[in-house]
């Protein structure tokens, strides 16, 4: 019996040492967490539930959310569009750095009447207006354009010679003063037939770079109502090539039965 006694007592004894921290732990951990409520407004402390200001401040925040999400979607929506024109874009992109190849410039180089150019001109800028080659293997440019509506006939004799009802002197006082602007002068100008059609042809030149010597040559004739203007500009050495070659791109201004023409416009 004392035997028992005695267990009975050690088993209570580490029975307690064990229990006795356990517990301790459970209830500071419990006294230590805190209960977490949700974050309310301001404008919510002290108004009672389903009152006419709660109704108020709670359809508040139903729209403040809608408008949240409108924004979240707008930004998205944007996102996806941006993402669509790049797709787009990044194509026409690569394709306008493409290195032009003499096959390529020679196939896109078209005169305003829907043929080919000459050979040698190479495509230049475009616009409304105007529409430029590069010639004589850049080193000289070229340019049609459109000065304006005819207002009559063309007449190359007596005093009152003019292209289209334009008198010539006025055309040769445009060339003069583009000569002034870029240090240039004019030499001659003659009225010849290109192609069964009047053509009013101003020679000038002017200073290069380096002081070379730069051949100037003007062409107006009309066509359809218009007056067209064919101006170049390239060295003296070249200027009689680029003068035949410039007659065939008169030449091919001109009206042909039947034949829809892709001209510039005023």
């Amino acid at each position: 019996m004392l035997i028992r006694a005695i267990a009975l007592s050690l088993a209570l004894v580490f029975g307690a040492a064990v229990i006795v921290p356990v517990a301790t732990e459970s209830v500071e951990a419990g006294r230590s967490k805190k209960k977490q409520y949700k974050k309310k407004s301001r404008n919510w402390k002290g108004v009672k539930k389903y009152s006419k200001r709660w109704w108020a401040l709670y359809r508040a925040q139903e729209r403040r959310k809608k408008t949240m999400n409108a924004r979240r979607r707008a930004l998205r929506l944007r996102q996806m569009r941006l993402a669509k024109v790049r797709q787009v874009s990044e194509p026409r992109v690569a394709a306008a750095t493409k290195p032009v190849t003499a096959e390529s410039s020679s196939t896109t180089a078209m005169l305003p009447s829907g043929q080919p150019a000459p050979a040698g001109w190479q495509p230049g800028s475009k616009s409304s207006s105007e529409v430029q080659f590069s010639v004589d293997g850049g080193r000289g440019t070229a340019a049609i354009s459109v000065v304006g509506p005819a207002s009559g006939e063309t007449v190359d004799t007596g005093r009152n010679r003019a292209v289209g009802g334009v008198p010539t002197s006025a055309l040769r006082r445009e060339v003069i003063n583009r000569m002034i602007q870029e240090n240039g002068w004019v030499v001659n100008d003659f009225q010849k037939e290109v192609g069964n059609k009047k053509v009013y042809v101003v020679v000038a030149q002017s200073q290069g770079a380096g002081g070379r010597l730069n051949s100037r040559m003007f062409y107006f004739t009309e066509v359809d109502g218009r007056i067209y203007s064919l101006a170049t500009n390239t060295n003296v050495d070249s200027a009689d090539r680029i003068a035949e070659e410039s007659e065939k791109v008169l030449n091919s201004l001109q009206p042909r039965g039947g034949v829809q023409r892709a001209a510039t416009r005023e």
